[in-house]
């Protein structure tokens, strides 16, 4: 049986990163921020409230399970491995090394191009507060998006510890006044202050109230949305103290729960769903205006656009340590792989990445088909998701395949839960594929970059030699027999 190995403790100090620099308080605020809950309820509650009506409680707490199942299988995983590459290292090792640099590519497509739905809200959310007129203007929105893009990046560049300190800034206001307003929502609706508002119903606990199975299908779609993003925890895995990386992302998804369960169902019946719907496009801002008027509205407008800010730079630190690993292993070319010697942070990484992000924004601002093709393969990350949440719950299982019946705990947690969480995720792959979910142009983009990843990790096998593909101690076939961290 293989000892667990430190990913960094076999390289050079060019390819090292700064370990121990963030503790478990850090890294769940780098997961959360990754996820975004804020500006996500902003995203989703109207397209919510129109695939199960005021049922969203519901396929919130059905994707809790299979996501607490899959989050155990990352705390387990990183019990062996701590690794910047996370998924891609885990499945790389244990299960197949092409099946490894797939899981990477995706993820990376999932971090990278998932920034273009980010990066125009930035600029039109900080314009609004200057002119409807500049933030409605493209040009404009692009301009100031960049701008923000390059703040991020330097923040993302200078350090792990600055950007989680960063963050936390952020956090404490953030939550503090979505907490505010799910309270203040709650009494206002109950105690009658305001009008034309929608109270609790049983109904909104049932089947029956979600629209039926085919409904809340749609709704669990919407909520594994909700919760995505969380893995940014491992991804930092290298640079936390005592390998708690894994706890990090299981307290993320608990945390994430609670506070989509209470904003949803706080924030849901302040006006009717057509009003809502009438609203779709700045639902947050309407409700802090229902609720507290133009001033309350432009807090909430400050909140959606600083967890927007805040999603972007976790978009960064994960994709960067991404690349960053698969640099390292030489999958990719090793420039990849260089750190700061200052910083302690994968800087060429970090800057590509960054600077990548401007020019999707330019692209799918200035070129009409570059924005219409980036629209529909932000449109199939979900998919994407799915995919490299269900090879690392696989991963897990087949890791500690021997250990799970040693013990009721082991069989529950090693076994049961993680194949939970990846049944529940090859179902939806299955279920969107079987439905129809997504158009042909989507289906092309999508699968089409997922399939290049495939033909990149054969020419990279062929051409680049590394021992990622060859040696048995950093490729597949190694057991693992470790418990929890």
């Amino acid at each position: 049986m293989p000892e667990a190995v430190s990913p960094g403790s076999q390289s050079a100090p060019a390819h090292t990163l700064k370990s121990d620099a963030l503790g478990l308080g850090d890294t769940i605020v780098l997961a959360m921020a990754s996820s975004g809950p804020t500006q996500s309820i902003a995203a989703s509650l109207a397209a919510l409230l129109i695939a199960v009506n005021y049922a969203g409680f519901l396929p919130i707490l059905i994707c809790f399970v299979p996501m607490i199942g899959i989050a155990i299988g990352y705390q387990r995983l990183n019990a062996w491995q701590p690794s910047a590459g996370a998924t891609y290292s885990w499945v790389g090792r244990a299960l197949n090394p092409h099946a490894g640099f797939f899981a990477g590519w995706i993820m990376l497509m999932y971090y990278t191009i998932g920034t273009v739905s980010l990066t125009p809200i930035l600029g039109s959310y900080t314009l609004s507060f200057f002119s409807n007129a500049a933030a409605n203007n493209k040009y404009d929105v692009a301009l100031i998006g960049s701008v923000l893009n390059i703040v991020v990046l330097v923040v993302a560049a200078v350090g792990i510890k600055f950007s989680a300190r960063f963050q936390w800034a952020w956090a404490a206001f953030e939550y503090a006044v979505l907490a505010a307003f799910s309270v203040a929502a709650i009494w206002l609706i109950y105690s009658g202050h305001l009008h034309h508002v929608v109270k609790f119903s049983s109904s909104w606990l049932s089947l029956s109230g979600a629209g039926g199975f085919h409904a809340l299908i749609g709704g669990m779609l919407i909520a594994i949305f909700l919760f995505s993003g969380w893995d940014t925890a491992a991804y930092v895995g290298e640079e936390v103290k005592g390998r708690r990386a894994g706890a990090a992302a299981l307290m993320s998804v608990v945390l994430l729960f609670v506070v989509y369960e209470v904003g949803v169902v706080a924030l849901q019946g302040v006006a009717p769903n057509g009003a809502m719907q009438a609203h779709a496009g700045n639902v947050l801002a309407f409700i802090g205006s229902k609720i507290g008027g133009g001033f309350w509205k432009d807090v909430m407008i400050l909140v959606v656009l600083g967890g927007t800010l805040a999603s972007l730079q976790a978009a960064i630190v994960s994709a960067a340590r991404i690349s960053f690993a698969m640099g390292r292993d030489r999958v990719f070319p090793t420039w990849f792989s260089q750190v700061s010697a200052k910083y302690r942070t994968p800087m060429n990484a970090t800057v590509l990445l960054g600077l990548l992000n401007v020019v999707f924004l330019w692209g799918s601002t200035l070129v009409g088909s570059v924005g219409t093709a980036l629209s529909d393969v932000v449109s199939t990350l979900g998919l994407m998701a799915a995919m490299f949440y269900l090879l690392t719950a696989v991963t897990a299982i087949w890791c500690y395949r021997r250990s799970i019946t040693s013990s009721a705990s082991n069989f529950v947690l090693g076994g049961v839960l993680p194949a939970l969480g990846a049944a529940f995720m090859a179902f939806v792959i299955i279920y969107e594929l079987a439905t129809n979910a997504l158009n042909g142009v989507q289906m092309t983009f999508g699968f089409g970059f997922a399939a290049l990843g495939l033909v990149l990790s054969v020419v990279s096998s062929r051409t680049g030699k590394a021992d990622y593909y060859s040696d048995p101690t950093v490729s597949h076939g190694d057991e693992v027999e470790l418990g929890l961290a």
